[in-house]
């Protein structure tokens, strides 16, 4: 069974829920459909899913959703409990407090699969007071875990160095085959599309628009390389801003959100792909961005900056180029030198050989299956 916030499973979510499956364990996912979209019971992709929609919400909503989160712990409580799991499997802290209950109640086996630094995400959202109580609660709910499972090496040396139970890093990596498939052919045909002719350099950014990311000195960027092409997809709290700043500068340009299914041949569409965190979040340091690896996957350099999981995978793979300061200049110095069709080259073979070894959702569901198998024999 595996719990988890949103009424949609996100893609970390639902690709550790098919690897169980197919490893033989029965998952059903449990999820709060907070404004009631959704059909209440649904299998989805041979996965059985349940939303809880007595209790109505808002994402956004910040601190407001405190009076929220306990109903909708009571109602998720009662539903796995009936259940009867073997072993509750607690995406994100908000959802954590469920997943102890229900040690208490059931006996099953616990594992904490912590994106992110959940206290620090909550940093760009809510009081200091707020997210130091969301810190101490969560190294209270986690000395009950039997498991962590984090999405970045940072974290889990830092939950090695606090706690005693095993803590392993599963990454948000990608599945090889729909970035294979997409042949140079068809990106050429969206290359053209976009309007970008051959021979000139399309640098990309591809995400979301959360508070946490340097955007627009990458447009600003723009103004130094004329004859670079600046193209951005995505969406959230940043759009107004880049709408702006794209609108300042023609050779920059907002598409606005990719599907799932798009982001494979848009990726290898890219000359470059860009992707560069603030320094003054706290949450910085634990970013292992889905961005990174579809880079990677896709056989394109990245520009990052060097800072915890996000500069630690490029500099381990030499997959791109960092920088001190995501300024635009400094954001402009390297495009200059990614120029270099061969250096371009190299340093996309260099991620695409680390996704095809390590880096790929093969070698994480391999991992997850290891950690059940220990949990449950």
């Amino acid at each position: 069974m595996l719990l988890t916030n949103p009424y949609r499973p996100d893609p970390r979510v639902e690709r550790e829920a098919r690897a169980l499956v197919k490893a033989g364990h029965r998952v059903t996912l449990v999820c709060w459909d907070r404004a009631a979209e959704l059909p209440p019971r649904e299998t989805h992709n041979g996965l059985d899913i349940i939303r809880v929609q007595s209790v109505r919400s808002a994402y956004g909503s910040g601190w407001r959703q405190l009076f929220y989160l306990p109903r909708f712990w009571r109602m998720a409580v009662r539903i796995v409990a009936g259940l009867q799991p073997n072993a509750v499997h607690c995406h994100d802290l908000d959802t954590l407090f469920v997943g102890w209950r229900l040690k208490q109640r059931t006996a099953c086996r616990l594992v904490y699969d912590a994106h992110e630094h959940y206290p620090a995400m909550m940093s760009l959202y809510l009081p200091r007071v707020m997210v130091n109580t969301l810190a101490v609660w969560e190294r209270y709910l986690i000395r009950h875990a039997d498991a962590v499972v984090t999405a970045s090496t940072v974290l889990r040396d830092e939950f090695l160095q606090t706690h005693r139970m095993p803590v392993i890093t599963l990454g948000n990596f990608q599945d090889m085959a729909p970035y294979q498939a997409v042949s140079a052919a068809e990106a050429q045909v969206l290359r053209a599309k976009l309007g970008v002719p051959d021979g000139k350099l399309l640098v990309a950014y591809i995400g979301g628009f959360s508070k946490n990311r340097i955007l627009v000195p990458f447009i600003e960027a723009a103004r130094l390389l004329p004859a670079v092409e600046f193209h951005l997809w995505g969406d959230g709290a940043q759009r107004t801003e880049v709408e702006a700043a794209t609108a300042r500068y023609p050779n920059a340009h907002y598409h606005g959100w990719l599907g799932a299914d798009d982001l494979p041949i848009h990726f290898r569409a890219a000359d470059v792909i860009y992707y560069c965190l603030r320094l003054d979040y706290p949450g910085a340091q634990y970013n292992a961005p889905n961005t990174l690896s579809q880079a990677m996957a896709a056989g394109r350099p990245i520009i990052a900056n060097r800072v915890g999981d996000l500069g630690r995978i490029v500099s381990a793979a030499q997959c791109g180029l960092l920088i001190d300061q995501a300024t635009p200049e400094q954001i402009a110095a390297a495009i200059r030198q990614l120029q270099l069709p061969d250096l371009r080259r190299q340093l996309g073979k260099n991620g695409l050989r680390a996704a095809q070894t390590d880096f790929n959702t093969a070698a994480v569901e391999r991992q997850l299956i290891e950690l059940y198998h220990m949990l449950t024999e």
